[in-house]
Parts: structure tokens; sequence; C-alpha cells
């Protein structure tokens, strides 16, 4: 197996291919089509709602895969209901509402920072989703703008090929078997989607490409934050493959590996169908053939096996000619073939409990030698023939060997178009059909939408400087790379520009306060989102004047953070940070460091610079804030000299 990274060469070569759908929830009080609260989560349900999902046909007669596929699973979807934050609309019992008119500005934003061409009318597509994941079984959507741009480090600028704004689905509980468990309080907020075209070249093109965009949704201020708020799906192709989509990419980072990964599966699988048909296959065969024999009764030495019968499961074999050591057939990360296989019995046929099946292609089948032969002769398998054995309840078992027989054929004609999950070690694995243009269908229950010219001149103007611009900025200001990694897309970013750029105070100790102390204040549950822009303002220009000094901040900010009702000047003569005069400030000075030094003899020092250390360290807890630290010391080396 190839091992990640490949250079650009090597991506060259596969002709790799990779573009990006990033969902975001935005910050909205209401949920899309509806007048519940959005954002708010809990654990806590009041009812239950047992549903289960039939396709229907598209306007052309058509029915999608994925929907297809969802049917043969014969789901039983339980959806788990909170009063405060599910109405009638999400279990799709009643219309949807007017669309959400905080969203649509929100959105507006969000694709003219894309630099996208905003659309004149809204309107409502149904998205066909049969996962269960939506009651109503589709998804309400609608393209924003369309032609964006997302510049590259590299200088390579990738096309935004649409924003959309579209409803949040369920939150998965547990998905065991046939019954999936659903919470629906997610289910409705808005989201928008940001999906660029497939030139991304590089798997690290990828990864950069995703964190740029992130990045710019969270710089609006209009998106939220936390785990689960941002989803990525990967939509990933060679020369000679189709498109793979490798769905909810939980961490960016983990995106470059990911596609790399997926790059080189879909190289070996490709060597694969080479090899089946120099060995005589051609496509749209379908070799093989399922035993319609049930051999749970066989004195099988695996206790999966053996224990078949007696729990009333079916034990069934399918026959894949001349596929001998092509089970073994080596994917990436450490992946066989079989586990292709083995990952579509685990969706359609709901046998997830691993292993799921065993084959006779070598060792790594699962059979030791009896239970290899047994089946071999029972099969009735040729030397070059591999057997494949599932269990299961039976119409399960029955399910599981016709998605063998399937996907094996799938090998031999191409790379199927598939959706798969994300697994830890940054491979995939099967999670179904990837949907088709018969999923989508006009939404009959919503009229369009008509953007003017002034909204969008209205949305324009809160399009925030792209967080890349800043960054360049504050290297030029010499600013740390950790807080040049976080203020472009802080909330306090404009504050800092604007007092810099006034010369209120240094670059470095603004963006100190707002990238470091505020983030570390808030990390120990102190409250300062409490303090408003006005009032971080205020400190700011308190310490770039010399008015309170840095070392007091985690003082300071904590005790107004409590009381944020106070105006910096009562917060300041409340602590006693005030001095009424020039020669009341030196007498504090002095009175302290007289002090400090008594107290520091009193310890008894070894030598004089333990002296002046303790000095300070007394001096300071007096002090802190309210006077330079540099001063402090200077007067008690003057001081202890005298």
């Amino acid at each position: 197996m190839r091992s990640y990274p490949g250079n650009a060469g090597e991506w060259k070569r596969l002709g790799f291919r990779c573009g990006l759908e990033i969902h975001h929830q935005i910050r909205t009080e209401k949920k899309l089509f509806c007048h519940c609260p959005a954002g708010r989560y809990s654990d806590e349900w009041h009812a239950e709602v047992l549903r289960h999902m039939r396709p229907t046909l598209s306007e052309l007669g058509e029915y999608d895969g994925t929907a297809l596929m969802e049917f043969k699973t014969k789901k039983e979807i339980i959806y788990r209901l909170n009063r405060e934050t599910v109405c009638t609309y999400e279990m799709d019992d009643t219309p949807p509402f007017l669309i959400n008119e905080q969203a649509i500005d929100i959105a507006l934003t969000i694709a003219l920072a894309f630099n996208c061409k905003i659309v004149g009318e809204l309107h409502i597509i149904r998205k066909q989703y049969l996962d269960g994941s939506i009651p109503a079984g589709f998804q309400r959507t609608a393209i924003v703008g369309v032609d964006g741009e997302l510049p590259l480090s590299n200088g390579k600028v990738v096309r935004v090929v649409q924003l959309g704004l579209e409803e949040d689905a369920c939150r998965e509980v547990s998905d065991v078997g046939h019954r999936i468990v659903f919470m629906a309080d997610r289910l409705s907020m808005p989201l928008v989607e940001v999906v660029t075209d497939n030139t991304l070249a590089t798997p690290e093109e990828a990864q950069e490409a995703a964190e740029r965009i992130s990045r710019l949704l969270r710089a609006t201020q209009m998106v939220r934050r936390g785990a689960g708020s941002g989803r990525q799906d990967v939509n990933v192709s060679i020369d000679g493959s189709t498109r793979v989509e490798i769905k909810g990419v939980p961490k960016i980072p983990r995106i470059a590996a990911l596609t790399a990964h997926e790059a080189y599966r879909q190289e070996a699988l490709l060597a694969l169908r080479d090899e089946l048909r120099r060995r005589g296959f051609d496509g749209g065969d379908r070799p093989g053939r399922a035993l319609e024999k049930n051999l749970a009764g066989l004195n099988f030495n695996r206790p999966e096996l053996a224990g078949a019968g007696k729990a009333g499961d079916a034990v069934r074999a399918v026959v894949l000619p001349e596929a001998k050591d092509l089970l073994a057939w080596p994917l990436a990360g450490w992946r066989v073939f079989a586990q292709e296989l083995a990952g579509r019995v685990r969706v359609v046929a709901c046998l997830d409990q691993y292993p799921n099946l065993f084959h006779s292609d070598g060792p790594e089948g699962g059979l030791d030698e009896h239970d290899r032969r047994l089946i071999e002769r029972e099969a009735g398998c040729g030397s070059r023939d591999v057997a494949v054995i599932v269990w299961g309840p039976p119409a399960d078992a029955e399910t599981a060997v016709n998605e063998i027989l399937d996907r094996w054929a799938e090998v031999i004609d191409a790379i199927p178009n598939e959706t798969r999950q994300a697994m830890r070690n940054n491979t995939t694995d099967f999670e179904r059909i990837l949907p088709g243009p018969d999923r989508m269908y006009p939404d009959t229950d919503s009229p369009p939408y008509a953007i003017t010219d002034d909204r969008i001149e209205r949305a324009r103007v809160l399009v925030p400087e792209a967080p890349w611009e800043r960054e360049r900025r504050y290297r030029e200001q010499g600013l740390p790379e950790d807080i040049v990694a976080r203020l472009p897309i802080s909330p306090h970013a404009p504050l800092h520009d604007w007092l810099v750029r006034a010369g209120a105070i240094e670059p470095v100790r603004s963006a100190e306060v707002l990238a470091r102390v505020l983030i570390a204040l808030r990390r120990r549950d102190v409250p300062v989102d409490t303090l408003s822009q006005d009032q971080l303002e205020d400190l700011l220009v308190a310490l770039g004047d010399g008015r309170i000094h840095r070392e007091g901040l985690f003082d300071l900010l904590p005790a107004w953070a409590e009381r944020p009702g106070l105006s910096f000047a009562e917060l300041l003569a409340d602590l006693g940070w005030t001095f009424d005069s020039e020669q009341q400030r030196e007498r504090v000075i002095e009175q302290a460091v007289q002090d400090a030094l008594e107290l520091a003899r009193s310890e008894q020092p070894r030598d004089p610079d333990n002296l002046q250390r303790m000095a300070m360290g007394h001096a300071m807890d007096e002090l802190r804030g309210r006077v330079a630290a540099k001063d402090v010391l200077a007067r008690i080396v003057q001081t202890a000299e005298v």
C-alpha cells in the first residue's frame, strides 16, 4: 500500500480531482420554516414517533437509487420529540411557514462574502432523503448565490458553484440493526451549504479550501460555533473512476489524509477491475451464484455459524467464480476488498455486528481448514472459486446475498457512485448509494421569494474582510502566529483594526488582550462575553495610554465581567485603581515599595537579587494593573540601594 502523503506529481498521475460541500448552521433565533427556537439542544424528550420510509417517483417517473437502497434496509425510524423545540411542521403534519427572513439576510451576506452572483428569486426545492434523518422524507433547500470564488494561498482561484440555504436534519442517537433513533431538536435549523467545483488537484488543496471556507464563514459572526455546527462532505475521483462522496467529515484537518486514501482506494479498485477483465469478465456481467440451501445445520467450528441454527438464523453462501486472491486484494489504509462487501452487508442488510461475513480466500477470511472445506464442498467451489458466507435472520441473509452479488458485479463494471463515511484511521466505508438528480423536485408548498437590490446592498455592508487578508496584515504588524490564527475570525477583529489605525494602542498589546487574555478567562468560566465592544474599547484605550497595565487584566476583567453594568471609570474607582493626582500616585507607590522591602527583609533572602525579586512580588500584589511593573522595579532598585 502506498503511504500518505504523495507529492504533486503523484496526484497529477492519478488525475486527482476533489470538490467540497461545506455545511454550516447560521445564527438565527428561529428555525427555517417554522417559529420553533433554533440552537436549543436537549436529550430530554416528551414523545416518540415511529415511521417507515418508502420511495416516491420523481416528476419524470424515476426512482432515486439512494431511496431504493434505503427502502431495502427496512428501517424502523424513531423520532424523539421535545415540545420546546419541535412543532407539527417538523413531523410533516402541517405545511411550512414562510421562510425565515433573518436566515435569508444571513445567507445573502455569506454569498456576497464569496463574491457570488445573487439570484433574483429564491425557489424552494425538495431534496429527497430516505435515511430517516428528516421525517418528511425530503429536505427543503434553495439556491441563494452562484458563480463565486475562493482564492488559495498558491494563487489558484476555486470556483464556488453555488451557495444554498437549507434546513438541517435530526441528530442521530443510535443505529442498531433495523432500528434507528433520532432527536428532532436540530431538525429544520437553518444552514448554508457552500459547494465548490472539482478543481482541487491535491489533498492539501482540498484541506486548505475547506479551512478557508470555514474561516470566512466564522469571520461573518453569523454562523454557530461548537461541535456539530459545521460538517464537510468531500467529493473525490481520479482518472477512470466516478465521483465518490465522503460524507460528514468530522474535522477539517483530516481531509487531506481521507482524500488521499480514497484516491488510492479508487486506484486499487480500477486495478482489480482490470484483473477481473483479464480473467475473462466484461462490464455488465453478474458472475456468481447464491446457494438456495440454508447451511445452518452443518457442523461448523466458528461459533457464529455453529450457533445460527439455534438462534433461528440462516447461513447463506455465495460462490464467486475465478475470485481466488481477489477478496484479499489490498486497498488503501490496510483494507482489503472483502471489507467492501462487509460494508454493503452492514448497511443494506442491517447485519451490523462485525464480523458479518467470512470467506474462503485465504486465512484472512476467518474460516479454519475444517469450515473452509465444509463450505467449499457444499457450495461446489472450483479451485479458483471463492465462497462468501453470511448469517442472520433469513430475510436479512437473503438481502446480504444479493448485495454481495451486486457489489461483485460493480467491480467488473466501474467504481460505483457511493457516499462513504469517514473512519477513524482516515479510510472510508460504505454508507449509501450516491443520490442522483431524480431526488430533487420543486416544493409546491412554498412560493418563490423575490430578492430586491436594496436587500442585497444592505447585506453587502455586512460582508467582513477576508480572513486571509487580515492574516497578511497581522503578520506585518508583528503579531505571533497563534494570534494570527485566532484574531481574523474573532468578533473583536474590527475593534482591533480600528484602534490600531487610530494609534490608540500598539497592535501586539491589543491583539494579546483580544486573542489570548479573553480566551484564557473564558476557559476559566469568566463571563467575559457580557462585556460590550464599547467597554472593551475603553479598556484597550486605557491600556494604550498607560492608565492601566497588562499585569492587572486578570484581576480587572473578571471583576468587570461580574458587574458589566459599571462604566470603565466606575469600575476603576470601585477597585481603587484611580489616583487623584500625580502626587498621590507617587505616595502610593512609595508606601507599597517600603512595605514590600520590609516584608522581603523579614523573610531573610540569601542575596540582594532575591531581595529585589521578593519585594517586587509583594509590591505588585498591591499595585498590579495600577502601575507599570518596570516603574515599580526601578523604584525598588533605587530604594534598596539607598
